[in-house]
């Protein structure tokens, strides 16, 4: 024993050993760091801001729709339900206007009280059915892409903790403890938001890896063209310049393809969300796209840590004390109040229910004495008025063929090309420039010829070509 205790002695006194790490308490397994992946614990300040910000963004789109729930989701309207196309008829019913307009107005106020945090979860269980549910019922305009992904958002964040911090419910809460910690649960809802967001951008690569017109830049040119979205003049501008458009459209493609894999931290996780928020802002200006670039640049606060946040936090506060003190201070844990028992019983579960019920009840005799169809106009309810023998004659006449010319889109002369499309546009040349021209044809078209002939000065054909 007591050379056991010499040489343990001698050992902890030897530099070699002190400078020698275990590196046996450093190893952990794959399934250790999956585990902390995913069920690490933590203070839900990402999720709180996606609970907080994502409610306003779809009622961007939800809000000005609900002056015409009865004609796109009730029997008096024209509803188009997605199940029908696929011959479910009867898969889910599609209600009468009370009954639509009580819902819609619901999935509205529910949308409300997600964001403020009051009965968050019962909030965000009643969204993420009613959402999608009046999406399938009008396929034609309010089913989008942004409706598929922010239901699989509002399932995640139904799974969270996202109401325990900056929220009614964690204010409520106080009510038996005055100061609280900010509770800690586990990380894998966000995880799965991540995995979310990176999927869909390498789904949308793969998408486009097999449209070939995607990379001649001829989709993106028409659709900027469009105004499917809203009106977008930076798009129609930038149509005039197709080789900037295949620039941008490779750019893309390797960014989605990229993200899933360096978003996580670091330097890549920088130029990821860095070229993420071009992107997006980018669909604004260029497509019209308003709803779901939002959501995606919201859905990257998933991708900070608990400690940058509270980093960013404090940096913030630390800037506040000397115009809004009481800010800060309402921000402190331990200067917090809890509420009074009568604001808890009137911020309750009944109260809760209560308030919605009477919100649904008004929506629904406001939108009645909206009288949409006239019915109860002096004059009787709108008609629909014939059209013209001429107009009818018109829209039904099946004689009219599409010529060749009808085909050609644009034609253009440059001197560059940039991955098969003309880079710049020339209408002067000097002798011995290289002359480019480039037809660009509508799609979808046959096999054409077109013929490119060069005269003089004087209308003499010089040279002719064709392809």
């Amino acid at each position: 024993m007591a050379e056991h205790t010499s040489e343990t002695t001698a050992d902890d006194t030897n530099p070699r050993s002190r400078r020698r790490p275990d590196r046996r308490v450093e190893t952990r397994s794959l399934s250790e760091h999956l585990h902390d992946f995913f069920y690490a614990r933590e203070v839900p300040y990402s999720l709180a801001v996606v609970r907080i910000v994502l409610p306003w963004i779809l009622m961007i789109a939800a809000l000005p729709r609900w002056f015409h729930i009865r004609e796109l989701y009730s029997l008096d309207g024209a509803p188009a339900p997605m199940w029908e196309g696929f011959g479910h008829v009867d898969l889910l019913p599609v209600f009468s206007p009370t009954f639509a307009v009580a819902g819609y107005t619901l999935m509205l106020c529910c949308l409300v009280t997600m964001s403020l945090g009051w009965r968050t979860r019962t909030s965000i269980l009643l969204a993420m059915v009613l959402y999608p549910y009046f999406g399938l019922t009008d396929a034609l305009s309010t089913l989008t892409k942004y409706t598929v992904v922010s239901t699989h958002v509002l399932l995640l964040l139904a799974c969270s903790g996202c109401g325990r911090i900056w929220s009614v419910d964690a204010w409520l809460a106080r009510r038996e403890v005055h100061v609280v910690e900010s509770p800690r649960c586990a990380v894998w809802p966000r995880r799965l938001l991540q995995l979310l967001v990176g999927i869909i951008y390498l789904a949308a690569a793969a998408t486009k890896m097999h449209t070939p017109e995607y990379f001649s830049g001829d989709q993106l040119s028409f659709w900027l063209l469009s105004n499917v979205n809203f009106a977008n003049p930076v798009g129609e501008y930038l149509s005039q310049y197709p080789a900037l458009l295949v620039i941008m459209g490779y750019v893309s493609i390797i960014w989605e393809v990229l993200f899933a894999f360096l978003a996580w931290k670091g330097r890549g996780r920088t130029a990821m969300l860095g070229l993420g928020i071009i992107f997006h802002v980018m669909t604004y200006f260029m497509l019209g796209l308003i709803v779901f670039p939002l959501l995606f640049m919201t859905l990257y606060a998933t991708f900070f840590e608990e400690r940058e946040l509270v980093a960013a936090r404090n940096w913030l506060w630390s800037r506040l004390p000397s115009r809004l003190p009481h800010l800060q201070n309402s921000a402190s844990p331990q200067r917090r109040s809890a509420p009074s028992p009568t604001m808890a019983t009137l911020l309750g579960l009944p109260a809760f229910g209560t308030l919605l019920a009477v919100i649904a009840f008004v929506a629904v005799e406001a939108e009645a004495r909206m009288d949409v169809y006239r019915t109860r106009h002096p004059e009787g309810p709108s008609r629909l008025q014939p059209l013209s023998q001429e107009e009818a004659r018109q829209l039904l006449r099946n004689d009219v063929a599409l010529r060749p010319q009808d085909k050609v889109f644009s034609f253009d002369i440059g001197t560059t090309t940039v991955g098969g499309v003309l880079a710049n546009r020339c209408r002067e040349f000097q002798q011995g420039d290289i002359l480019v021209a480039q037809c660009t044809l509508v799609p979808p078209h046959e096999d054409l010829w077109v013929e490119v002939n060069l005269h003089d000065a004087t209308d003499h054909v010089i040279e002719r070509n064709g392809v």
